[in-house]
């Protein structure tokens, strides 16, 4: 834009925002990726209802699923499923899950959450009707900068390819697991958290 080369006009302006904005949420997914590979998040652990804490998760994914015409349904149990966690965390690992899904499946396709306890396990499982991912990389996809063939993204596929990393970190720091599962390209995948109950 110095040299004059490019326009400046609303549209260049647009797209340098744009760009700036992408490179911002690269440095901020770093210094998370490293704080949470360090266990140097601060955890700030609370005994809190899971179900309660998907719920909201699912409740702020809505819009942008509406925006995409994507389904987002949710399946929780009534009771408490008690957790000790860090709840601002814990929304920043399902928040990922639902936009990791929301960007892998097409309009008109389908998200289901799943929030129960089970075997002493508070488990959410993100099952969507997207892309799916072959059983070559299933081992790959929680490791650093990790992202589908591009040919197979539905939408942007703008995600920066560490927010899986940080999602797996943050709920291994709660003594949890996070796993990915599906029957292959074409077929859809579940990504499924899994947190000690309190």
């Amino acid at each position: 834009m110095e040299d004059d080369v490019v326009v400046h006009d609303a549209a260049s302006w647009a797209t340098m925002r744009r760009q700036v904005d992408r490179l911002r949420r690269l440095a901020t997914d770093l210094r998370e990726v490293a704080a949470a590979e360090e266990h140097a998040l601060g955890l700030v652990l609370a005994r809190l209802d899971g179900a309660g804490v998907a719920e909201a998760a699912v409740a702020a994914a809505l819009p942008q699923f509406q925006s995409k015409g994507v389904a987002l349904g949710i399946q929780a149990v009534s009771v408490p499923c008690w957790i000790l966690g860090d709840g601002i965390r814990l929304q920043q690992v399902l928040a990922n899950l639902l936009d990791n899904a929301l960007r892998h499946t097409p309009p008109g396709g389908r998200v289901d959450v799943v929030a129960q306890t089970i075997d002493a396990q508070f488990r959410v499982r993100v099952c969507d009707t997207g892309e799916g991912i072959p059983a070559d990389e299933l081992s790959t996809v929680f490791e650093r900068f990790h992202r589908v063939d591009p040919s197979r993204v539905s939408g942007d596929g703008g995600g920066s390819g560490l927010g899986l990393t940080i999602a797996r970190a943050i709920v291994v720091d709660h003594g949890g697991s996070l796993m990915a599962s599906s029957r292959g390209a074409g077929h859809g995948t579940c990504l499924t958290m899994a947190i000690p109950s309190a």
